[in-house]
């Protein structure tokens, strides 16, 4: 999907028209000016006038020219995934993981540690932290801070208003990292910024209507139907913690939040007598054939079929990207294509972003503004 102009005023049209630009590079990849003229209706003066601020910033560079047949070799640009960095921060239950993501979402720095849920201030305080330390050894400008977090957020203020898990109400996140590190700081739920991030760089490119089903401890869907990297606000945002499934063991039901979530899955591998401290551990131990591990993650597919089927027959969406403990690998994504029962099995697929999915969604929030704003000094 192209991106549209907006704008009527000088520096409304100016900012909107390299809004436009940015974003047509992050889909398309590296153009002749020639044809990004074309594919956005701008005459040659126009673009030479986006593109040279772009160019001197470092945001946008030049590739190896191309023969175009006829007169001289055309140079085409390209968006440099160095020319700028966001610092992304994911506020699970149990683990605060915090990350440096490139243009391109390309997670170029990790790091992760547990924590007590419980201490909201400390937690909060402890984010700043790493978040300043990582910023300053950023390799060039750090656009900004995105957060990603589960439960009820409330964008504007940057305040997680209610998490349940967390046992968070009315945490004002933005405002205190701000504080901390100085830098603009975006806060998020996790199925809108992990659906906004395969919306800028992965599987929901120039699809109409992408779906992205985010299964952890926490059940929660991101819907947007023809997409704008210029309109994030269209994604609607929903939890499914009350949906019923099947439970992991025996043939009974409950609500997913009762025995679905990742917690309550390592808890039943624990139970059986299987050594998984992590999801990754659960999912090694099924690939060596363990018969208990296979079971398990077989029922939690079970699981995320029903959820799957049921957002689908509501919304049907083009695409749904099975996120989080959703589908862990292609094998695991195999078996809930096989379980499903609305979903197409093709429409189903793995996020793009694989790096580290948690770290991208959350920077990908800044650098998904920025594109938008097309705001360079």
């Amino acid at each position: 999907m192209t991106p549209s102009l907006q704008g009527t005023q000088p520096r409304q049209a100016r900012r909107s028209n390299t809004s436009a630009v940015l974003q047509l590079l992050a889909q398309r990849g590296a153009l002749a000016r020639a044809d990004i003229a074309k594919e956005l209706s701008l005459n040659h003066a126009s673009v030479g006038r986006i593109l040279d601020p772009l160019l001197a910033d470092g945001i946008v560079r030049e590739c190896a020219k191309e023969a175009s047949g006829i007169g001289r070799p055309r140079i085409p640009v390209e968006l440099d995934p160095t020319g700028g960095f966001a610092v992304g921060i994911h506020l699970g239950v149990e683990r605060t993981t915090i990350g440096l993501t490139d243009l391109t979402g390309r997670c170029v720095e990790t790091y992760a540690e547990d924590r007590d849920p419980a201490d909201h201030d400390g937690t909060v305080r402890r984010a700043g932290e790493l978040a300043a330390d990582l910023a300053a050894r950023a390799p060039q400008r750090v656009l900004g801070i995105g957060v990603v977090v589960g439960g009820d957020v409330d964008q504007s203020t940057g305040t997680v208003v209610r998490n349940e898990e967390l046992g968070w109400y009315d945490v004002a996140v933005a405002d205190a990292l701000g504080k901390k590190t100085g830098l603009q700081v975006l806060v998020d739920s996790n199925a809108r910024a992990h659906l906004n991030a395969e919306l800028t760089f992965g599987a929901g490119q120039g699809m109409h209507s992408v779906l992205y089903l985010f299964v952890g401890n926490v059940a929660e869907i991101g819907f947007v139907n023809h997409p704008s990297l210029l309109d994030s606000d269209r994604i609607v945002h929903g939890s499914l913690r009350r949906i019923a499934v099947p439970e992991l063991t025996g043939n009974g039901q409950a609500r997913f939040d009762q025995c679905g979530t990742d917690l309550m899955l390592l808890a039943a591998a624990r139970a059986a007598g299987l050594d998984t401290p992590t999801l990754a551990d659960l999912v090694r131990l099924a690939d060596e054939h363990d018969a208990t591990a296979v079971d398990l993650l077989t029922a939690h597919s079970a699981q995320v079929a029903v959820l799957a089927d049921t957002v689908y027959d509501l919304m049907r969406p083009h695409l749904v990207i099975l996120g989080g403990s959703g589908a862990p690998t292609d094998r695991w994504l195999e078996v809930v294509r096989n379980q499903v029962e609305a979903v197409p099995p093709p429409s189903l697929t793995r996020p793009r972003s694989t790096t580290n999915p948690l770290v991208t969604a959350a920077g990908g929030l800044v650098v998904r503004h920025f594109f938008s704003t097309g705001a360079i000094r």
